[in-house]
């Protein structure tokens, strides 16, 4: 992914001494991946293209936001694994989520992200549009 290219799930928003991100999609399953690429951005990813491993996760929260938090944490601690996902093939029901994906090396990044928040969190379904804004602690 190139950094100076944002992607059009999502849009880079300013917020105090953190970072935000509006992201919007379609459906559930595209705004989480939009949120992922999303942070890919915010952490200015550049990857490598030799496939490292296909990996499956599972996971669970109390609610879709809190879901949406553990999936991009677990994102980020691939990233400082030196792994970052390059295709995505997910499934989610209320508030558990499948997911295959493939990974490849971390080759740098720009900005380092301490942490998903969940500082103003909130999913939206509005018009058939799945919305929230995710704010990152840098």
């Amino acid at each position: 992914m190139d950094a100076e290219r944002p992607f059009s799930g999502f849009k880079e928003v300013p917020h105090k001494a953190d970072i935000a991100l509006d992201v919007f999609a379609p459906n559930l399953p595209e705004m989480f991946i939009n949120a992922a690429m999303g942070l890919y951005h915010i952490l200015g990813i550049r990857k490598g293209t030799t496939d490292l491993e296909e990996i499956h996760i599972t996971l669970d929260d109390i609610d879709r936001e809190g879901l949406l938090v553990v999936f991009l944490t677990e994102l980020l601690y691939r990233v400082e694994e030196g792994r970052v996902v390059n295709q995505f093939s997910l499934t989610i029901h209320e508030n558990h989520l499948e997911a295959d994906l493939k990974v490849v090396p971390v080759l740098s990044r720009q900005r380092e992200v301490k942490a998903v928040t969940y500082h103003e969190l909130k999913i939206n379904k509005e018009n058939g549009s799945y919305h929230t804004r995710l704010v990152f602690d840098l």
